[in-house]
């Protein structure tokens, strides 16, 4: 009796009851793994929630997964073009090593080339691989999602 008493008077915060909700969704066994929207604005008026809201925010959820999308082609737009960079990065110094090394000349002004150009195309494999937030990734994000409306309109 004091258990129910004290599971009655007990109070959640709405993260709380967020995942609570969570929880009892994935466990019960009855709801298929995907759910109709009937049954998700019958969840809803059962948590007090207006359909209203509830379109709301499956409107919401589906801007984020298209701006997801978006950054998941943006990433890998920006791994292709670093392959392609490291690429020319390559071919080119071992072009201009093997000249260095044919002609003899005992000053390796090659190595000067590859180590300046290196560095450039280091910092450049740092913002593809490890920057995914901040300013600068924002603005190269923008940049080529105009690119894309542009090609996208010149296309049609």
């Amino acid at each position: 009796m004091n258990s129910s008493l004290q599971s009655s008077t007990q109070s959640f915060d709405r993260e709380t009851v967020r995942q609570i909700v969570n929880i009892a969704l994935v466990q019960q066994s009855d709801i298929a793994s995907d759910l109709s929207d009937a049954q998700l604005l019958e969840i809803a008026q059962e948590l007090n929630i207006s359909p209203d809201s509830i379109e709301l925010a499956k409107n919401q959820w589906l801007e984020r997964q298209k701006l997801a999308k978006k950054h998941q082609q943006f990433e890998l737009y920006r791994r292709s073009k670093l392959q392609e960079r490291m690429g020319k990065y390559a071919i080119v110094n071992a072009c201009l090593i093997s000249v260095n090394v044919l002609t003899g000349f005992g000053v390796p002004w090659s190595l000067y080339v590859l180590i300046s150009w290196g560095i450039i195309r280091g910092v450049g494999a740092w913002r593809v691989l490890l920057q995914h937030q901040g300013y600068a990734y924002d603005c190269a994000f923008q940049k080529w999602e105009r690119r894309q409306k542009m090609q996208t309109t010149f296309e049609n």
